[in-house]
């Protein structure tokens, strides 16, 4: 008879990504209470912070799953079932209440149409992962680099133009500096900055794995010291702080590509240097 029993140091991880994936609809409920005529961008800031809570959420399972040696099939097909939801469809629920509806009809059927892409990339690059996911042991080492824009970095890049609006900071800038942006123009940012993040999803270009950065013990004490304030900014504006590190990770794709071609070609590398 097969075993009915499962030990619960290996249901931990699924926990986890069950409530990540929880987060993620949460998310999408806020958006979906947001009214831009009564300006409540508490349910903005709300479903913001849902993805906030997946992200960490869904950054602990897989490590949790590796540390207790609880690691399936199961549970990385829930995990990428958990980010579609969490980095797919919450990000382009809250774009597309936040500014894409209420455009003129044209610009209502683009808006639409932009989100439904930016959701159905998502879907492929989980499901490319999937695919390749299945050919590799299930205790395989994680590659140093992610092939195109890892779906939950994806899901606050493509929020910065809300992030950045959302900032108090950045209000008081545009108030001293006496200029304003258009709603108009804001919406198109916001369709060219999606379609972009769309793109880079399905892209094959290299991203960097923070799983793999290594740090010189010369630098951890500086290392710290960055964290620290990191954290001050956090509390004193996370949105634009949030806005600066997901600006400041996409600007690192010249890096990553630059990496991963020595990585490919160590002989390239000029004598003495290595990796890391």
């Amino acid at each position: 008879m097969p075993n009915r029993e499962v030990e619960l140091r290996k249901l931990i991880p699924n926990l986890l990504t069950a409530g990540a994936f929880c987060a993620g609809v949460a998310s999408i409920f806020f958006a979906m209470q947001f009214r831009q005529d009564l300006q409540n961008t508490d349910m903005l800031m709300r479903a913001i912070g849902m993805i906030g809570l997946a992200f960490v959420l869904d950054g602990l399972d897989g490590r949790l799953a590796r540390l207790l040696r609880a690691t399936s099939r199961f549970g990385e097909r829930f995990d990428s079932i958990s980010d579609f939801v969490c980095f797919g469809l919450a990000p382009a629920f809250i774009l597309y209440r936040w500014v894409l509806h209420s455009a003129d009809p044209a610009g209502l059927q683009l808006g639409f149409a932009v989100v439904v892409l930016y959701a159905l990339c998502a879907a492929i690059r989980l499901a490319r992962f999937a695919a390749q996911a299945r050919k590799k042991a299930i205790n395989a080492p994680v590659s140093k680099f992610f092939q195109g824009l890892p779906a939950p970095a994806a899901g606050f890049i493509v929020l910065i133009p809300l992030l950045v609006s959302l900032s108090h900071t950045a209000q008081r800038w545009q108030q001293s500096a006496g200029w304003s942006i258009p709603e108009l123009a804001i919406e198109w940012i916001v369709l060219g900055h999606t379609a972009l993040v769309a793109g880079l999803m399905v892209s094959t270009v290299p991203m960097l794995s923070v799983k793999h950065i290594k740090v010189r013990r010369s630098i951890l004490a500086p290392l710290m010291v960055a964290i620290a304030v990191v954290a001050i900014f956090l509390v004193k504006d996370a949105w634009l702080t949030l806005a600066v590190l997901a600006t400041g990770y996409l600007l690192s794709l010249p890096l990553a590509v630059a990496r991963s071609k020595r990585a490919l070609n160590p002989s390239a590398q000029p004598p003495g240097r290595s990796e890391g």
